[in-house]
């Protein structure tokens, strides 16, 4: 009898760990970034800019994606990712400073990358083509370049 109940106890547990893993998320701002691939480079370089929303000042990152599941095109093309964050918190200089690696998601929703210093900032992709090679994205670096005075 005590067997059952400890295995009915962790099997309810296991069911409800994945539910308040998924915390409510708000929008702290949009990441933009450019990347400019010329074909004889294989490192893909971005230059982004992070703007939250309200009235907070533009930071200026630099970043580099190291892993891609597919080979992303030559020339121009701007990426954008919404910031997410669990609910309280606030953007802050400097956050998006981080590594980030692609996390698993539902069928239907966009890819998204997850911060490893700070598992709670999620980057979610919001560039129109999320079908294109660029959804494909596993593992990015930010690295803050400036903000305003």
């Amino acid at each position: 009898m005590l067997v059952r109940l400890a295995s009915a106890t962790c099997i309810t547990l296991l069911a409800v760990m994945p539910a308040a893993a998924e915390k409510s998320r708000s929008n702290l701002g949009v990441l933009t970034c450019t990347l400019s691939k010329p074909a004889h480079e294989t490192a893909e370089k971005m230059m982004c800019g992070f703007k939250p929303t309200g009235s907070g000042a533009e930071e200026k990152y630099n970043g580099i994606i190291h892993e891609s599941g597919q080979g992303l095109p030559t020339g121009k093309v701007v990426l954008m990712w919404a910031v997410l964050a669990p609910t309280d918190a606030k953007a802050r200089a400097g956050m998006l400073a981080q590594r980030y690696v692609k996390t698993a998601n539902a069928p239907g929703t966009p890819p998204t990358l997850m911060g490893e210093k700070d598992p709670g900032d999620v980057l979610e992709f919001q560039t129109n083509d999320s079908a294109a090679p660029y959804d494909s994205i596993a593992l990015i670096a930010l690295e803050l370049t400036g903000t305003p005075a």
